[in-house]
């Protein structure tokens, strides 16, 4: 005779494999990025934005930080003072906003604004370098699919060391800039910004790759700058940007969450009032100032979770917060994830072969389930004279109806199969947010819980076979 497993190990050989099945289904599906991997990220990204709209209501009563970042906007009020924007007009004012805003000895001053035209005045030109020269200055510059920079921007940018073998965010060249502006300015940094396939922006590069050289991100930039970091000490490595203390966690493509969470609250500053001397100079001590336009139709507006369009300025505002206070969400990704993936197979796996063992969670799923609350509500209500008499009218005709009959035959059975996953999924949402909401950390809620589902029709599946029907093997 064949030898049996002992009784205490036939359990767990029996899940081994089962649950290696249900993590293969799933993690097949998410490698041929085919129908099935595109409607995980749909609606992985829609319970992202849930778990942002829910701790945003958690923290209604939470007082916010009033931060160190200003953003001064040429917004309706500057050019209903100041007319129409044009970028030859608005250079003259630029020169005497920014000496009102060097006046307060700023940590920083970015312009979220291209000069790619000389002005038609050379004059102005240089007098706009002469004050960008007395404080510490900074702009964006744009990559583009052909190089008009004639390398202007290639001995600004050091090496930056490390794991390069990342997916980067490529740029063909740059988008030109004034020889006057470059050469006045403490740092620059890029300014593009992708949204995902959907339209919405959730993440934005940390660093470029253009013409086969890294450059940061705008925010970066500035706040390297801020704590004196060279660039040379900027590491890449295991999905991390270094850059001194903080680490910021990244994808494959080199691109981090955009954290914006109301916690330190920006203040936003008209630019005509600015220019116009309404703002004393001592306003601006030790900010962080970001100058762009963000008028009705005027501004770079970008479609993000929860808050919709805003101007593309906040992306980066908020992305230097999250730099300066580590306020970054950290995604569970790569092989942490297929780990992550595998070992709740292995879990849900052992929870719904062992159930039978588990007669205190049995009774409450089963409680829950069967909707005992509103089944008994129900009962009450069919009394009532005017409920009563179009339901047993139904009834009649459910009875008669073959198809009716057959519905609700299939709803029961199908709520029956259905019942011991459904608290599952409430706790498993549960436990993804609060995970998320007190220790930042993101995984991508819906695979998790379809994996939960596969582990159940797998195991429920199974333990309908009648193995009873296979004869031993004698020997």
């Amino acid at each position: 005779m064949v030898k049996s497993h002992h009784p205490a190990y036939r359990k767990y050989i029996v899940i081994f494999p089962l649950a290696i099945v249900g993590f293969s289904i799933l993690f097949i599906c998410i490698l041929l990025k085919g129908i099935a991997a595109n409607i995980l990220t749909q609606i992985d990204n829609t319970l992202y934005s849930q778990f942002l709209l829910i701790r945003e209501r958690f923290n209604e009563d939470k007082k916010s930080i009033q931060s160190n970042v200003v953003i001064v906007g040429i917004d309706d009020r500057t050019l209903n003072n100041l007319g129409a924007y044009n970028p030859s007009n608005y250079r003259r004012y630029h020169i005497d906003l920014l000496a009102n805003i060097l006046k307060g000895k700023p940590a920083a001053v970015a312009y979220d604004i291209l000069f790619g035209d000389p002005h038609d005045d050379l004059d102005v030109d240089r007098r706009f370098s002469e004050i960008m020269k007395k404080g510490p200055v900074f702009s964006v510059v744009f990559g583009s699919a052909y190089d008009r920079s004639k390398q202007m921007f290639k001995p600004l940018v050091d090496n930056i060391s490390g794991k390069q073998d990342m997916k980067f965010v490529s740029e063909n060249g740059f988008e030109s800039m004034v020889p006057f502006v470059l050469s006045s300015l403490k740092g620059m940094g890029l300014a593009n910004a992708y949204p995902d396939n959907d339209g919405v922006l959730r993440k934005m590069p940390i660093l470029f790759k253009v013409q086969d050289r890294l450059y940061p991100t705008i925010s970066l930039e500035i706040f390297r700058n801020i704590n004196n970091i060279p660039r040379s000490k900027i590491r890449v490595e295991n999905n991390r940007v270094i850059t001194g203390k903080t680490t910021i966690p990244v994808d494959k493509y080199c691109r981090a969450y955009v954290n914006i969470d109301n916690t330190y609250k920006i203040r936003e500053i008209s630019f005509y009032d600015v220019w116009a001397g309404r703002v004393p100079g001592r306003f601006f001590n030790d900010k962080i100032v970001f100058i762009a336009a963000t008028a009705t139709g005027l501004g770079d507006n970008k479609l993000v979770p929860l808050y919709g369009y805003i101007s593309g300025v906040k992306i980066h505002a908020n992305l230097f917060l999250n730099m300066a206070h580590n306020n970054f969400i950290n995604e569970v990704a790569g092989t942490s994830y297929y780990l992550l993936i595998l070992v709740t197979s292995f879990f849900y796996t052992y929870l719904f072969y062992s159930r039978h063992e588990l007669s205190l969670l049995k009774r409450v799923v089963g409680y829950v389930s069967s909707v005992s609350l509103v089944t008994s509500f129900g009962n009450t209500l069919l009394k009532a004279p005017f409920i009563k008499r179009p339901y047993n009218l139904f009834k009649s005709m459910r009875d008669r109806s073959y198809s009716l009959r057959i519905f609700f035959l299939l709803f029961s059975e199908t709520r029956q199969r259905i019942a011991p996953v459904l608290l599952q999924l409430i706790f498993l949402y549960a436990a993804l947010f609060l995970i998320f909401y007190y220790f930042n950390i993101l995984i991508k809620p819906f695979t998790i819980m379809i994996q939960l589902v596969i582990s159940y029709i797998i195991v429920s599946e199974f333990k309908r076979i009648d193995f009873s029907k296979i004869s031993p093997v004698e020997k």
